[in-house]
């Protein structure tokens, strides 16, 4: 690539080094200091599934790798599917379907079902009390680790059992749909009464999707690295492998990048509350080592480090340094033309790079939070030393990699201000000096948006000719609330 836009975004980061700024940039505008932990991921995408971003309040393309949290909404049109993880958690979506999470963080993962079907399948039996599927008839909670499946069509409920126990709670009544059984529930009357009524379990092609899930955390090797409740692990098998590092213990590598690849190369930066500007790869694998853990260049290639196994593994948007990103004088243009702006540039953090991601922040790893894998670093190397934020008072800090050629990523700050696809370029050379240290890049620019979201795309309507239902046994007898617990059996 030869480019005068390359050369004075290059120029414009050796400049930055060698006048040595002080920070400029604001931080992150993040909603709260405790992030949560816990995180979805939108793993895979068939036909079109659309997505409410939250921050321009407008529907647009769900893209792969897209992590998900509370309050985010998914509806897929007629014929396309979605599959969406949880840690150790699975949701799939048919066609006609739309979801909103209700609440994702580290206490619950609470789904709500408008319309279409949801497969839902649960490993750990810690998460039993965490999780449930809202309809407008009740909530449905899993008694027994399985798969289940949860329809909403034609004023009704529909819920199989697949394997597993599945307790529905409405406002008047709890019914058990044990393994092999499937319910049909609705409201009747001015009272609303919850009527039920007992049915085979459906066969379509949306179950044979759903049927064809192979993950299998007992026979995975990477299942001896990192814990099923990270996020993204169930795709390294396929696409890596793992190797014993001196240092830092079991490290993954994967099987074919692109010829100069490095970490946070081929993808694109995504402003998600609360985190701010968050981290989309484009590979299927990308998602758990760009959110937990370090990268570590060693033999010529890149690796990643999970660090120690933990059992609830903490998220992070993005786990990089960035380098300049505040206007300067030292001349040319850039991006959107502003004399001095300086590219938006970031390296891979290793395994002993603070983590600052806004200046309110303290790295988990500083206070020994076993929350978070990143910690493994130090206590298999006590020895090692954390670096310091920054390196004294010129604000400048080295970080692991900037010496590495091609670990340096530089893009336009127009180009990643809005969001797009961007071809980033590499600094080949590597950086050998001191940076300037910088807290991320400011929110996207502010623009007129519509107060309240339009509604989603309308799928087209279902066939309201009787389905054979009739009301069946009545409910159980005296009112229950939902928030009662259900006896155990």
């Amino acid at each position: 690539m030869s480019s005068p836009w390359i050369h004075r975004a290059v120029g414009l980061v050796v400049s930055c080094l060698l006048l040595q700024l002080p920070q400029a940039l604001r931080a992150q505008e993040v909603m709260a200091a405790d992030w949560p932990g816990r995180v979805g991921r939108l793993v895979e995408v068939q036909g079109t599934v659309r997505l409410l971003d939250r921050t321009e309040n407008d529907w647009v393309i769900a893209a792969q790798n897209r992590p998900l949290t509370t309050g985010d909404h998914l509806v897929t049109e007629p014929g396309a599917r979605a599959e969406l993880r949880v840690g150790s958690t699975t949701v799939r979506l048919d066609g006609a379907s739309n979801l909103e999470l209700s609440r994702l963080d580290d206490q619950a993962i609470v789904l709500r079902l408008n319309a279409g079907s949801l497969a839902l399948k649960v490993v750990s039996q810690e998460l039993l009390s965490q999780v449930e599927v809202q309809t407008v008839e009740g909530r449905f909670r899993p008694r027994q680790i399985g798969h289940y499946r949860i329809d909403r069509r034609d004023e009704a409920s529909e819920a199989s059992s697949w394997r597993g126990e599945l307790v529905f709670e409405g406002r008047d009544s709890t019914l058990v749909i044990a393994t092999g059984r499937r319910a049909e529930l609705w409201l009747k009357g001015p009272a609303q009464v919850t009527h039920y009524n007992w049915s085979e379990i459906e066969r379509d092609a949306f179950a044979d999707w759903v049927a064809y899930d192979d993950t299998n955390a007992e026979r995975s090797v990477t299942a001896r690295y990192v814990s099923p409740e990270m996020t993204g692990w169930e795709d390294l098998d396929r696409y890596g492998s793992w190797q014993t590092h001196p240092e830092y213990g079991g490290v993954w590598i994967p099987t074919t990048v692109a010829v100069g690849w490095a970490p946070y190369r081929s993808g694109h930066w995504a402003w998600i509350a609360p985190w701010g500007w968050t981290w989309v790869d484009n590979a299927r694998w990308g998602f758990a080592p760009f959110h937990y853990g370090r990268w570590v260049w060693w033999g010529q290639r890149w690796c990643w480090a999970p660090g120690l196994r933990v059992q609830r593994p903490h998220y992070a948007p993005a786990l990089v340094g960035w380098i300049g990103g505040a206007p300067i004088s030292v001349g040319g243009r850039v991006g959107s033309g502003r004399v001095g702006a300086p590219p938006v540039a970031w390296v891979p953090l290793g395994p002993r790079d603070p983590y600052r991601p806004h200046p309110g922040w303290r790295d988990p790893a500083d206070r020994g939070d076993r929350r978070d894998e990143r910690v493994g670093d130090r206590e298999r190397r006590p020895d090692l030393p954390t670096r310091p934020a920054t390196g004294g008072p010129s604000g400048l800090v080295s970080y692991s990699h900037q010496g590495v050629p091609g670990a340096v990523t530089a893009v336009s700050p127009e180009a990643f201000a809005h969001r797009r696809p961007v071809a980033p370029v590499p600094l080949t050379h590597g950086l050998r000096q001191p940076v300037p240290a910088v807290a991320a890049p400011a929110g996207p620019p502010s623009v007129s948006r519509p107060a309240v979201p339009p509604p989603p795309p309308t799928a087209p309507a279902v066939d309201p000719a009787p389905r054979g239902r009739v009301p069946a046994s009545p409910p159980r007898e005296g009112p229950m609330s939902p928030a009662t617990p259900v006896p155990p059996a």
